[in-house]
Order: C-alpha cells, then structure tokens, then sequence
C-alpha cells in the first residue's frame, strides 16, 4: 500500500531527477545528555534547501554536488556551520551537538514557531510563549504509556478524571472546557458532552495537546477550566510505515461470563446500530403513536430482549500508519500521513447503588452489575503540502467513531418506586454510537521574511449520535423466581433516539510584525482575526411500551430469557406494542457564532506585553413543544442572542535568561451543554428523569493568573501559579425526589469563586545531582494543584436546596499527578525504561443535596499505573501497561443530616462501583 501510495503522490509535481550526492548524520541535545535532537533545521546557507531532524534527530539532504555550508540551527540554540563537499553518488556524514551556549531568552522573542513533538521542544515552546500555556507532545506521551488524548491531558496540572463525567480542569467539568483539533471546533455527537470524548483520540495521529488555561482573543470564549487545542501529527522528514497489535485483560472480567445485548458480528466491530433501526410505523413520520397488534408485535423488532451470554475474551487492537514526503522543485515539500486505528474493551464492574434520606436510611439499595463492551475507531488522512519561509497548506479527513454495549442490572430493595416481597429488577441494555467525521483545510503564508504572515482554516463536521432500541425491563424478584410486573409505571419499554448536528466553522488571522530594535528584531505585533461557527442539532427520540399486562393468565418470567415470555404472550394475544403521541418526540436547534479579535503585543528588553480583545456574537435559536402542547400545534420558538465583549491582558518579565513572571486577566463566557437545554423530559428507566431546560444563560467568567517560571535547562520546567476566578451564573446540577425516584434538571445560580495553587515540576535527577550515573537515567515530573472554590444560591429561588452555599460541585481541593521514568538501557541498539504514573485528587460535591439531604461526595481514587517499553534497532517495540495497580474503587457517599435512625445497619455509600486491573501487551514494527 505504502508504495502504491508513494507512486500517487509523486504525480502531484515535478521531481528533480539528477546524480546526486547526499549530506546526512544526527544532531544531539549536548545540554541533555545528548539526546536526540527532534525537529532542529538543517539548511544549506545562501539557499532554499534545507530540512528538519527527525524524531531520532536524524537527516537526509539530496543536493547536487559542490561546495556548501550547512547551517544547523534551533530555537534558544547556538547556530552550527559546517563546510561540506559534495560529491556524486557519495554521503557526506555530518554528526554535531547543540547547545544553548550564551543564547539569552531575549534573542528569540517573536520567531517563528517549532514543529513540537519532543519534550524539550514543547517546554521551550513554553518558555517563549507569550501567553501561559501547558503542552504535551508525542514522545512525552510514549514516555509514560498514553495512549489516548485524555490519559495525556490527565498529566497536566490541575486535571483529573471523574469516572463517569470526563476530564475536569481546575474543579471545572467538560462543560467548562471547550475543544479543538488543529486550531478548528470539531463538534461532539453525544448531547451529553460538551466536547469530544478525549479517550477516543488515539495518541497515534496526535503531534502535541496544548492546554490553554488562560484566555487570549485568538481562542473561543467559551471556557472557564481550559481551551484543548489537539494537533495532528505533521509529515516528518523521511516516510515510514509503523504497524502496531496489542491484546490485555481487566482482572475482573478476563475469563467471566460477560452479558451483551446481542444482534449482528457487526457489533464486534461497534457498527450494530443499522441492524437496530426503529421499525417504520414508529419512526419520525408517525408522529400520532400507534398501537401493533399482538401477532405484528412478535416480529417488530431485530434484538433480542434475552441478553448474550459468554466467557469475556481478551482485548484487540490494530494501528496502522504509513507516512512519506517527497522534496520537489523550488525548495517545496509535499507529504502524506494516513493512520488507521481499532481497539475494543470488556468490563465487568459490580457495586452498589443506594439512595439514602435525612435520617441515613436507604429507600432504594441495590446491588449492581455492570457489563460495558466498547469499540474506539479512527482514522486521518492528511497531506501537507509546504514551502520553507513561504506557505503551507495542510487538508485533513478525521474519523472518529466509539461504541459501547452496555447491560447494567439492578436488584434489591425499592420501597420508593414499588412494594414487593421479592427482590425488585431491573435491567438496562444499551447499545449506542457515536461517529464524527470532519474535512480540514488549513494554511500559512508568509510575507517579508515572515515579517507578516495570514493564517486560515476551514473545518466541516458531521456528528450523528445514535441509541437505537435501548431496553428496560423490570421485574418482582430474579432469574426463574421472576414475575412480570406493569403497574406504577413499570412497564418495560424500548426507546430510540438519534442525534444528527452539522457544523462548519472558519477562522482568518493576519498578524504584523514592526519596528525593529538595535538588534534588528521585531519589537510590535498587530493581530487582526476573525471565527464563524454555525452548528444545526436535530434531536429524535421514541418511547415504545410494551402493554397489555392486565391481560396476562401467568405472570411467572425468567429474567435470564424475558424474550420467550413476551413471545409466548404475543402469540396468545396478551401483549402488543404501543408508542403513545409525544409532542416532544423533535427539537431542532440551531447556533451561529461570530467573532472578531485584535491584539498587540510590545516586546521590551525584559517585558512583553499582549492586550487585545474579542467580541462574539452568539445567536440560538430552539424549536420545540411541550409535553401538554397537541402534537400538530406547531413549534414554539425560543431565542437567546448575547453580545459578549471579552478583554485579555497577558504580561510577561524576562527575570533571567531562565526565569519569567508571568500576568494574565480575562473575561470569558462559556454555554451549556445540548442535553441540558433540550425541553424534554428523558426517562432512565427506574424512576429518575433528566429534564432541561430551554433557559439556561451562558456563565460569565472573571479570571486572573499570576505564575512564575524556572527553566534550569532546555528540558526541564518548574513553576508556580496564583489563580482566581468568578463565575456569575454557574449552571448547575440539581437532583429533587420524586414519587418514583429523583428528576435531574439544570439551573443558574448566582455565582461561583475559585481561587488556588498551581505547581508543577519536570526535571532530570541529575539536576540535583550532577556527577552522580545513576540520577541521568531517572526523570521525574510532579504537578498539584491547591484550592478552594465556593457556589452560591438564592435560597428564594431554590427552596429544596438543603444548604444555599457549597463548594463548586465537582471542585476537589487538592489534585496531585506525579510520574517517574528510570532508563534500564540506553545504548545504539536497545533502549528500555519503566515510568510508575500516580494521581489523586480529594473529597468533592458529585451531586447538590435537596430537601434537606446532604451533597453526594465522591471519595479519591488513588491510581497507579504502569509501563515497560522497549526499543530494539529503532523497529521493533514490546511494551507492557498496567493500569490501575491499587485497584481503586469508584466510591461516592451521602451523609444524613439528621439522627440516625438504625445506626447498626447505617451505611453512608450512595453509589460504589470496582474497575479492577487492566494488563495491555502491544507489539510495534517500525520500517
């Protein structure tokens, strides 16, 4: 494939053919150790040849033979020149050390920008950053065993992972933080998110994650935790092809029976959702309800409600990429990168799940089994065509696609939903499927030198969120000891939805650079831009009952085979099918953004300073009904259309070649999710319900930083923050009891503060220790963060709110991550190193108490992760990850605020569930 590809490719322009000679060799870092050194230039002076190091630091250079001298440089680098003669069909080998040398940090303000996949390069990157900005590239992430987006993130400080509710960045959830790949939105399908699930971005296709956590007008408004700017891999300096299989186990589930709801192969591969489809006569174009006759009820549907029963076999995934470039005439450069990635997961997890009262009795206990397979599918297609000091052009085809099949069975007492003498059951199967495709264009070019240069970007992207027949069934007591029960509301039901959002979005940057000081640099900088965003949700959901139960001679079911129970009832007359006319069955939302930014920036010898502002327009329009409005009334229409003006101030003081000081003060605005304006009422299937609401106002952010910078060499980093923020209308989570259990909905309190520490550190032990053999092979990275945070409410507007102050949910005080990496070998043909990776985070509000209930706390999770990798002659790799060594367990609990009224059979959890141990084995070949 790879060579079919090259021969395609090489038809796009014109190639040079002629004898020539070859410069190559490997450049190292001397300041540290002398690794290799990734993406440095190598130029023939006085011309337009030139390339960059690889990752491994090497180069290749095709010249036509005579004399030349070769011009090695890098950013915060001493430049290295080295005469050559070239000969004919012969290689000249060039094999050098950089290093910073007497470079000062004021020598390389305002130059141009590196490609970053190497850790030194990224914290270089930092140093000279004007804004405050935390990266992570690719070699990094190998380091330490990452592999996908989210475990990447998670490395950074103040970033931790809620089990169920993603990545929070400064006690803020993923409602706070906003996404975007290659500088462009890429929406999320799932309604419940506000951005891509980050777990389902392979590091494979990712050069480097930057994590904004402070605003600049350059960047949407819309985040008050952090704005994540994923970048895709750039083409390197010589095409390879890496192929890639690996295979694990979790300790709890390897070997088990594990349940599925079962249909088609094609669910393995996670593209069951076809086989799935609502049957006609309950789609969208029946919006009236309708009511199936028993004997058409018994072949309405395609799955099964009898749940798949088999041993859970171990892990696979694949990954598969090919790259190449081609150097054409003129100094330009066209390239290919194509990767390819499956995997899939088993999990078995147990638990418990408890709703307790004031008094600390628990009128919901269950005990809880939870059987999740999952399927992460992605590919990038991505050519980049570029001239040194001139233009490049990139075009990029992102597919991502999960899918999770997930069967969760309750039992226990329910004395809130139902009265039984036997076990109440309930069982949810679930499949559903996320896919978002996107088309990138993207382009730089450069003016004067690079004295000016203009930046665009064009994306597309199609999100369909898919839940085709989801099922609930519950019963009077388990297994053959099971009765079909259809009072209180019990009746088992299917439910569909589907979520189809289109979105484009552009962006258009010129920037400036004037007024040279003494040393012949740029001192001003002008930036004018501006973003367009346009995004159309239609949302589509379906309630299907099954009905007739009054009707039924023998109740008596084995929940183990339920669908022979509904067979033998529908072929006798006693059940059918009937979906109910639901006006709220359709909401369409549409949302345009547009916005317009300007910075300066002035450069002074020890100080830069950054203003600018951005103005966003956002205009949402909502077309919906209500549950009691007719089903042919037509759609109300609700508008929101803020004017948001958000200024930015970023400071910079040079305190020594290795030292900044470091101000910013913003104002942002961040949205709600799309589940949490949706005006409907979802139903979970044991009595609880998520209700949005249509009102919700965007958050209005007041945030400043304060943070110091020490760099004692090119690879290593410390550094302290001071941050606060202001939030006014925080929205916010609120769970109210119910006759059947608790609703969810989504309000705006009045405000929300939140002020801490920020450490972090990424060093070498023979930085402590010099001289010392064994500390050059250990390197050691720590971040924590220390806050405290407080959300306020009108206790007027929110009477059920048990307390009207709190700290903000989901807000822990304390988050640590530390890692250490030890080097076993380092030589020309074998390298191995091991990494131990921890993090932690303490106590915080999971859920705002209600009617005098206290908040629902989620406990830490102390995780503790393991790599070994291995390298052999630069091809092979065998590593080794194990995941979650301590077996933590997800515990939340629930305190009574009033006295206990059994105290010997008091338990305070409210909702326990294990993960186990994972083992990953992967294999990759290089060539």
């Amino acid at each position: 494939m790879r060579n079919f590809l090259s021969v395609f490719f090489l038809l796009v322009g014109t190639v040079a053919f002629a004898q020539k000679g070859t410069i190559a060799g490997k450049i190292t870092d001397k300041d540290v150790n002398n690794e290799p050194m990734s993406f440095a230039n190598v130029v023939l002076k006085g011309t337009t040849i030139g390339t960059a190091t690889d990752i491994d630091g090497n180069f290749e250079l095709a010249v036509d033979p005579g004399n030349y001298t070769v011009e090695i440089s890098f950013v915060g680098y001493e430049t290295i020149l080295v005469p050559v003669t070239v000969v004919a069909n012969q290689t000249v080998t060039i094999n050098r050390a950089m290093s910073t040398g007497s470079v000062k940090l004021e020598d390389v303000v305002l130059v141009q920008q590196v490609n970053k996949e190497k850790q030194n390069a990224l914290i270089l990157d930092q140093k000279n950053a004007i804004e405050i900005k935390q990266s992570i590239g690719a070699q990094e992430m190998q380091r330490k065993g990452v592999s996908n987006v989210e475990q990447g993130v998670t490395k950074i400080s103040g970033v931790s992972k809620v089990a169920d509710r993603g990545i929070f960045i400064r006690g803020l959830d993923d409602r706070y933080n906003y996404l975007q790949i290659n500088g462009l939105n890429f929406i999320p399908s799932d309604p419940n998110l506000k951005t891509i699930p980050l777990q389902f971005i392979p590091t494979d296709i990712v050069r480097n994650i930057d994590v904004f956590k402070t605003f600049n007008p350059s960047l949407y408004q819309d985040f008050a935790g952090a704005s994540i700017n994923v970048w895709t891999k750039d083409i390197p300096s010589k095409g390879y092809t890496k192929v890639s299989i690996s295979t694990g186990f979790n300790t709890d589930t390897f070997g088990k029976d594990f349940k599925t709801d079962g249909k088609s192969g094609s669910d393995y591969f996670g593209f069951g959702s076809k086989s799935r489809e609502i049957p006609t006569v309950f789609n969208e174009n029946n919006p009236r309800g309708y009511t199936a006759s028993p004997q058409e009820s018994l072949g309405l549907f395609n799955s099964s409600w009898t749940p798949e029963v088999n041993s859970a076999p171990v892990t696979a995934n694949f990954g598969l990429t090919t790259t190449d470039v081609f150097n054409l005439s003129n100094d330009r450069r066209i390239g290919y990168l194509i990767n390819v990635n499956f995997g899939n997961n088993y999990l078995n997890q147990t638990g418990q799940r408890r709703n307790l009262n004031t008094e600390g009795t628990a009128f919901k206990d269950f005990q809880v089994g939870r059987f999740t397979y999952t399927t992460q599918k992605s590919a990038l297609l991505s050519v980049i065509f570029k001239k040194s000091g001139k233009y490049e052009f990139s075009n990029n085809l992102i597919f991502l696609q999960n899918s999770e099949n997930r069967i969760e069975e309750i039992q226990g007492e329910n004395t809130d939903f139902i009265t039984i003498d036997r076990p109440f059951f309930l069982r949810d199967a679930v499949y559903s499927q996320n896919t978002s495709i996107g088309l990138q264009h993207l382009g730089t070019l450069f003016f004067n030198e690079k004295k000016s240069e203009f930046n665009y970007g064009i994306g597309i992207t199609r999100g369909i969120n898919d839940m085709p027949d989801r099922k609930i069934l519950i019963t009077e007591g388990v297994g053959a000891d099971a009765d079909f029960v259809t009072f209180n509301g019990a009746n088992p039901f299917r439910f569909f939805s589907n979520l189809v959002n289109n979105n484009i979005n552009a962006k258009a940057e010129y920037s400036l650079n004037f007024g040279k000081g003494e040393d012949e640099l740029y001192r001003n900088n002008l930036k004018f831009g501006v973003n367009s965003d346009f995004t159309n949700y239609n949302f589509f959901n379906r309630t299907i009952r099954l009905n007739g139960g009054g009707n039924l001679a023998d109740t008596s079911m084995n929940t183990d085979d339920p669908q022979s129970f509904f067979n033998q009832n529908f072929q006798n007359g006693s059940l059918f099918y009937q979906s109910t006319s639901d006006p709220t069955y359709e909401v369409e939302v549409n949302q345009f953004i547009q916005a317009g930014y300007v910075t300066y920036t002035k450069t002074w010898k020890k100080l830069i300073l950054d203003l600018g502002v951005r103005i966003e327009y956002l205009f949402r329009e909502t077309r919906y009904r209500n549950e009691t409005d007719a089903i042919t009334a037509p759609k109300k229409t609700s508008t929101y259309d803020p004017i948001d003006f958000n200024p930015a101030l970023n400071l910079k003081y040079l305190l020594t070649d290795k030292a900044n000081l470091r101000f910013t003060a913003s104002k942002t605005s961040t949205k709600p999710r799309f589940r949490e304006i949706l005006p409907f009422r979802y139903q979970d299937g044991d009595g609880n319900f998520t209700f949005g609401n249509k009102d919700l106002l965007n958050t209005q952010n007041y945030n400043v930083d304060l943070k110091y910078e020490y760099f004692p060499n090119n690879s290593s980093l410390l550094s302290a923050a001071i941050f606060g923020k202001v939030i006014n209308d925080p929205i916010t989570r609120l769970l109210e009891g119910t006759s059947t259990g608790f609703l969810t909905s989504y309000e705006n309190f009045d405000r929300a503060t939140l002020y801490g520490l920020e450490v972090e550190s990424n060093f070498g032990l023979d930085l402590l220790f010099k001289e010392n053999a064994l500390a050059k092979r250990f390197n050691l990275g720590l971040n924590a963060i220390f806050m405290k945070s407080k959300e306020e409410a009108d206790p007027t507007k929110f009477p059920r709110l048990t307390s009207s102050s709190r700290s903000l949910q989901g807000a822990s005080d304390i988050i640590f991550n530390g890692d250490i990496v030890y080097d076993l070998i380092k030589n020309t043909n074998t390298e191995s190193k091991v990494s131990f990776i921890f993090n932690t985070f303490s106590e915080r509000i999971y859920a705002v108490g209600t009617d005098g209930a206290a908040d629902i706390k989620q406990k830490p999770i102390n995780t503790l992760d393991f790599t070994w990798r291995n390298t052999f002659k630069k091809k092979y790799q065998l590593n080794l990850t194990v995941r979650n060594l301590l077996d933590a367990e997800i515990l939340a609990t629930q305190d009574p605020t009033r006295a206990i009224a059994n105290p010997d059979a008091f338990s305070n959890v409210n909702n326990r569930l294990t993960q186990g141990t994972n083992v990953n084995l992967e294999f990759t070949y290089t060539f």
